[in-house]
């Protein structure tokens, strides 16, 4: 088959791009990144980052594909649950599917899908090698050190059981963040990282200390359940610099604090690599899965 093109369909978590919720926020980052590589790339939602031009299908729309040459890449671990009802009939049907883990992996997929990680920190239940596959995108004109005047601190629960409180009562909650208009949200955000001398995060997985660190903020981080420091370490490599794993470790977070643009960059770097090898080979796995020469 001459000029043979896959179709990439990423499903949105979400009918909308949501910039909060990082599984929906890597779906739309990995479709466009997808598309700015010449592929046929299109996002399953209603709409998507403005600056983003990739095109979308409707949520919840019945679609017609070639099955030889269709991909649907499914956000997939801990959560799929709360939106894999809304995946039509039409979708469910594409036989070439990418489970993209997200979280960890709680449940066997069928053995002709194929499996990618968007990070080593997640666990499996897989015996064999397993293809890494992970997105991030931030607004650098945004989330930056401005050089303010710093005080006191704020803090983040993410919806987690507090089992050990670490801010002070005085500290500003971004609990509500999520409630302001999402044109404004990022601004607000880079405007309190700014301002405060650290941000309390009641988890060790959000990617919302990234953003903190960014604008010179100490970022500390406050586990949820008994992962080990070393372990958090290896396999979140983007979150090495200008963070605190728990409340003894800030003096590492002040050593490093000038180093996470750079750090978030090299990570950005890896993701676009991460994409690209798992383009070249989803041409290679349907070429000789339907022996398209």
């Amino acid at each position: 088959m001459e000029n043979f093109n896959i179709n990439f369909i990423t499903y949105s978590p979400t009918p909308t791009y949501i910039d909060y919720i990082g599984g929906v926020m890597i779906c739309h980052s990995l479709a466009y990144t997808l598309s700015s590589l010449g592929e046929n790339s299109y996002i399953y939602a209603n709409k998507t980052k403005p600056i983003y031009n990739t095109p979308t299908i409707p949520w919840g729309s019945e679609i017609g594909y070639d099955k030889e040459n269709t991909i649907l890449i499914l956000p997939s671990g801990v959560g799929e649950h709360t939106y894999e009802h809304s995946i039509p009939e039409s979708l469910k049907n594409i036989p070439n599917k990418i489970r993209w883990l997200m979280n960890d992996q709680v449940k066997n997929y069928p053995p002709e899908d194929k499996i990618y990680q968007h990070g080593r920190y997640f666990k499996t239940l897989e015996t064999g090698s397993i293809g890494l596959l992970s997105s991030f995108d931030v607004d650098f004109n945004i989330f930056y050190n401005k050089e303010l005047k710093r005080s006191g601190g704020c803090f983040y629960t993410k919806n987690n059981s507090i089992q050990t409180k670490y801010h002070k009562d005085s500290d500003l909650c971004l609990d509500n963040i999520y409630g302001l208009p999402e044109n404004k949200r990022n601004v607000y955000l880079a405007k309190i990282f700014n301002e405060k001398e650290y941000f309390i995060c009641y988890n060790h997985r959000s990617g919302i200390v990234k953003l903190a660190a960014l604008c010179g903020c100490i970022a500390i981080v406050i586990p949820y359940d008994n992962t080990p420091y070393e372990y958090w370490y290896e396999n979140f490599p983007s979150f090495r610099c200008g963070i605190s794993y728990g409340p003894n470790n800030i003096q590492h977070a002040k050593d490093t604090i000038h180093l996470v643009k750079q750090n978030v960059l090299d990570h950005m770097a890896e993701c676009y690599s991460s994409i690209k090898s798992m383009r070249d080979e989803s041409y290679i796995w349907l070429k000789q899965k339907y022996n398209i020469k």
